[in-house]
């Protein structure tokens, strides 16, 4: 009886072993049915794209500066030789451009409001690269005992010189007054323009001069030639050379003018 209990007894353990060992080896073979768990990684749209290789060095796009005007923007009209000229200062009202000593005052060509001063940008029948270029609203005045007179404007007027040295007038004397011709610009391929004024010597009255024509019409300017002589007083008559346009062929007889104090102008003759 004693033995058929141990039989038994033996035969459970055995069983309940082969069992473990069953059940160890399908836990070795059978895969991992689990989920892993997923990364977590930032939506697209959180993302920020990386600049291409061309962004990291072209610099932030600015508003365009016309070249012309260096960064300084003109008070005036940009057409003409203005498109040629970039400004590089302004200076303050009241600039003098132009002055000639008379026998009682002076003559000035002098700012009315700011002036631009700059230089071309390239080469043209008014200058070469780099000349000097003034612009502003100018007047012309006759100072006597620290009076202003004045006599002409040349609103929004531009021209070019070869250096920033103070112009001078060109005295021309009559036996009833004395002329002063102003000429701002000093080349342009198609004469030089001259403004002419004049004081009276009897009187000291001062006051622009006109130029009138055979056919009557009168202008306020004069056109000579670049090249000498300058106009000047011959037996009390203005002769003045005429200007060559590019082509053309010179005038060899120079154009006369007689003076009309009273009428304030010179008359061709």
């Amino acid at each position: 009886m004693s033995s058929i209990r141990s039989k038994a007894t033996t035969l459970a353990a055995g069983a309940i072993l082969s069992f473990g060992l069953l059940l160890g080896c399908n836990n070795q073979e059978a895969p991992d049915t689990a989920a892993p768990t997923a990364a977590v990684t930032p939506s697209a749209s959180a993302i920020p794209s990386a600049p291409a290789p061309s962004d990291l060095s072209a610099p932030t796009a600015t508003a365009a500066i016309p070249a012309s005007t260096g960064g300084i923007t003109s008070q005036f009209p940009l057409e003409g030789l203005a498109s040629s000229v970039q400004i590089d200062s302004v200076n303050d009202k009241g600039t003098i451009r132009a002055r000639a000593a008379t026998e009682r005052g002076e003559l000035l060509m002098i700012s009315s409001g700011p002036e631009e001063r700059g230089h071309l940008n390239v080469s043209s029948n008014d200058g070469v690269e780099g000349d000097q270029t003034y612009q502003a609203d100018y007047s012309i005045v006759y100072r006597e005992n620290n009076q202003d007179q004045e006599l002409w404007t040349l609103p929004a007027f531009l021209f070019v010189q070869p250096s920033d040295r103070i112009l001078e007038f060109d005295k021309i004397s009559f036996k009833d007054a004395d002329v002063y011709l102003l000429t701002p610009q000093y080349k342009s391929g198609h004469g030089l323009v001259a403004y002419a004024f004049a004081i009276n010597k009897l009187s000291g009255e001062a006051f622009p001069l006109f130029f009138a024509q055979e056919d009557t019409s009168s202008q306020v300017n004069l056109v000579y030639s670049e090249l000498q002589p300058a106009p000047a007083n011959d037996n009390e008559r203005l002769i003045v050379y005429p200007p060559v346009g590019a082509g053309g062929d010179p005038e060899l007889e120079p154009h006369v003018y007689e003076l009309d104090l009273d009428k304030r102008r010179f008359v061709a003759q």
